[in-house]
């Protein structure tokens, strides 16, 4: 199984991490958010690489689509989203 589809099942598996992504646009709206509990890693998967820049080992697009499967994206966002 990839990284990113371990972060993906961690994140369905475990309420308060989908209770989050259900409002999130994309990953980075998500990692932002979970930033603020002092999240950086989810089910052993690191969510940055240097800095607060993506980990370049995760599959950036199947993420974003994960999130957008909730029906919010940055064109279509959540009403109190940072997009809207």
């Amino acid at each position: 199984m990839t990284k990113t589809q371990t972060l993906i099942n961690r994140i369905q598996e475990k309420e308060s991490f989908y209770d989050v992504a259900f409002l999130c646009e994309d990953f980075q709206t998500f990692c932002d958010e979970i930033n603020e509990w002092g999240v950086d890693a989810i089910g052993k998967v690191d969510l940055y690489g240097v800095g607060f820049l993506p980990n370049p080992e995760l599959n950036l697009e199947q993420l974003d689509n994960f999130f957008a499967s909730f029906g919010c994206t940055p064109e279509n966002p959540h009403p109190a989203s940072k997009y809207a």
